[in-house]
């Protein structure tokens, strides 16, 4: 019995000896794997942590100087593009206004002109001298004999609008241009420019007087002999001066504040990396889309070049008032080369003076121009070339197109109704509205790459 039970605690105590160094050793396994699993954790994070360090507030921190950079490059570029095309605007104003000044023969109502300005009449006995100055000069004296006090305060106005306009365009034009010039937020590269720009706007008003003078003395330009019966008006020499650095004036206004606007914009485009993006890129390097788009640009700057040539004329047919006569179309008093078109005692000077000449050059000036702005829109709409045109560009040719036949029906209404003025003035705003679509055409252009 005695040696049953002991035989009975044995096999018990072996059993939980063999119970416990099993429970050891798995403890020792587990203990063993974590460590392993440990050891492979540090490995892994040792060869990987160096590859990325940035931390969600590190990154956020790096975006927030990123878009501080973005402003700071965008900003002042933005302010100065803004600027110009405030400034381009008010130039398009003064076109239209100083249209409406000729138009109204109002130009020749100030008889003075000084650098620093003055102020206009303020009472009736101010305005009773200006009358009197008025009276001693040949506008006067050959048309306006009858004219009232108050029909010369009415065209005296225009004229003194027109300057007032003027000296404020100097004034927007100076002063942010010292202020961006003190913060140095003007890129070196447009200094020139700028300084251009400064040197026309001032060299306008001269042009200006020296125009208005014309009318006043009854002269012309280079020895050229005006007759003693040509209507007193200002010179067409010296108004086509005056006209042709107005539209220059503004186109560059114009084309630089494009440019500063594009290089504000360029910092913040999106990328070309996409699937289209790269399909595009890889059509433009195409030869023939190359050779395409060369072309495009070419016919563009000359169409750009008659565009010019025509308004140059326009400014003869307005300085000779040819709008006023031959008004039918498309023949010229019933045929289609009038037989005034050559005056041989001119010569030359039929071009710039001869009534029937400078209209008969005009219309044909003007059919050209349509005909140069048909032809870039059908190069821009061959197949290869379309699709590389941003969108901005394809909607300054489709543009370029629609103002340019909205100018030519304009200038035949205008034509066949005797030059009224208020169609008088909208066709010369047409005239700078095509200019302005010219201008960004060109832009666009330019950069497509």
């Amino acid at each position: 019995m005695n040696i049953t039970v002991l035989s009975a605690k044995r096999l018990i105590r072996r059993s939980f000896a063999t119970r416990a160094a099993a429970v050891s050793k798995f403890s020792t396994g587990v203990h063993h794997a974590h460590s392993l699993r440990r050891t492979a954790l540090q490995r892994y994070t040792k060869h990987i942590r160096p590859r990325s360090t940035l931390t969600s507030e590190g990154a956020g921190s790096m975006v927030s100087t990123t878009q501080n950079a973005i402003q700071a490059t965008s900003i002042p570029y933005r302010g100065l593009a803004a600027w110009l095309f405030g400034c381009s605007g008010m130039v398009f104003g003064m076109v239209v206004v100083g249209g409406s000044t000729r138009l109204t023969r109002s130009g020749l109502s100030m008889t003075d002109w000084k650098l620093t300005g003055r102020p206009l009449p303020r009472n009736d006995g101010e305005w009773q001298i200006e009358f009197s100055k008025y009276k001693n000069f040949p506008e006067y004296k050959r048309l306006n004999m009858s004219m009232s006090m108050e029909e010369f305060k009415s065209i005296y106005w225009w004229e003194g609008g027109h300057r007032l306009w003027a000296r404020a365009i100097d004034v927007v034009f100076v002063a942010p241009l010292i202020y961006f010039a003190a913060r140095r937020q003007i890129p070196k590269d447009m200094y020139g420019r700028l300084a251009v720009l400064m040197g026309m706007g001032g060299g306008q008003g001269l042009i200006g007087w020296w125009m208005v003078r014309s009318g006043l003395e009854h002269t012309h330009v280079f020895g050229i002999e005006r007759s003693e019966h040509d209507t007193p008006r200002v010179s067409p020499y010296r108004l086509a001066t005056h006209l042709s650095m107005a539209f220059a004036t503004y186109g560059l206004l114009t084309f630089t504040a494009m440019d500063l606007w594009r290089r504000s914009s360029s910092s913040s485009s999106s990328s070309t990396s996409s699937p289209a993006a790269l399909a595009t890129k890889e059509l433009s390097s195409s030869t023939s889309v190359l050779r395409s788009l060369r072309h495009l640009r070419g016919v563009a700057a000359l169409m750009t070049g008659v565009l010019s040539v025509t308004v140059l004329s326009g400014a003869f047919v307005a300085g000779n008032d040819a709008g006023r006569a031959y008004n039918d179309w498309p023949l010229m008093a019933g045929q289609w080369i009038p037989a005034e078109i050559w005056d041989s005692s001119l010569g030359i000077r039929n071009f710039f003076e001869n009534t029937a000449t400078v209209q008969f050059d005009h219309r044909v000036l003007a059919m050209t121009t349509v005909a140069s702005v048909g032809a870039i829109l059908m190069l821009a709409r061959q197949p290869g070339v379309w699709a590389i045109l941003p969108p901005e560009a394809k909607a300054a040719v489709l543009a370029m197109a629609g103002v340019t036949v909205g100018q030519f029906t304009l200038g035949v209404t205008t034509l066949v109704n005797y030059v009224p003025v208020h169609l008088g003035v909208a066709h010369q705003a047409g005239a700078l509205s095509t200019w302005t679509a010219a201008v960004c055409l060109l832009n666009m252009l330019k950069h497509v790459k």
